[in-house]
């Protein structure tokens, strides 16, 4: 893999360094995906089938309940066979997988995380702090069908772009 959460030997050995414990320690980086930065190492170099993680980035995962949402880099999900999504399902039973590339950006990781319905629009907010924030307008029909609840919408947006975004419905 070309980019990993962790340093590659940290994670093959299990013993972390101190750059990579203190991120441990802060939250930047989570044992789950020093696991699953793992097994997809050993994936790649034990079998031939997973051979194109070598070309993948894997920057974060999110445990979340039965769905784990993986940030990969840019244009790695079209790198992203079935197999693999089939083995992390099985693996870590989970019935929901979601793929979204590292950006800062919030539309694609809304779109993304709502996903098969339709954003319908995302307006900047310009504070007069000189802050910026986002208003991401949903679908008001599509409120029961989301994965995810308006609250944690806004905390994975958040955490997956480091920007502040207000969610809602119309």
């Amino acid at each position: 893999m070309k980019n990993l959460p962790a340093d590659k030997t940290c994670i093959n050995s299990g013993f972390l360094c101190t750059n990579c414990q203190a991120r441990l320690d802060s939250g930047e980086i989570t044992e789950f995906e020093i696991d699953m930065a793992k097994d997809l190492l050993q994936l790649e170099e034990e079998e031939e089938r997973f051979a194109f993680l070598r070309n993948i980035s894997f920057h974060k995962a999110i445990d979340y309940e039965d769905l784990i949402i993986l940030v990969v880099g840019k244009k790695d999900k079209l790198k992203i066979k079935p197999d693999l999504i089939t083995w992390i399902k099985e693996t870590y039973e989970i019935d929901e997988l979601i793929f979204i590339e590292k950006t800062n950006k919030p539309r694609p990781v809304v779109e993304a995380l709502i996903n098969p319905y339709k954003l319908k629009s995302l307006n900047e907010i310009f504070l007069a702090t000189g802050d910026i924030q986002f208003r991401a307008v949903l679908w008001d029909d599509d409120r029961e069908k989301l994965l995810f609840t308006k609250e944690e919408l806004e905390e994975l947006i958040y955490e997956l772009t480091g920007n502040i975004t207000r969610v809602e419905f119309q």
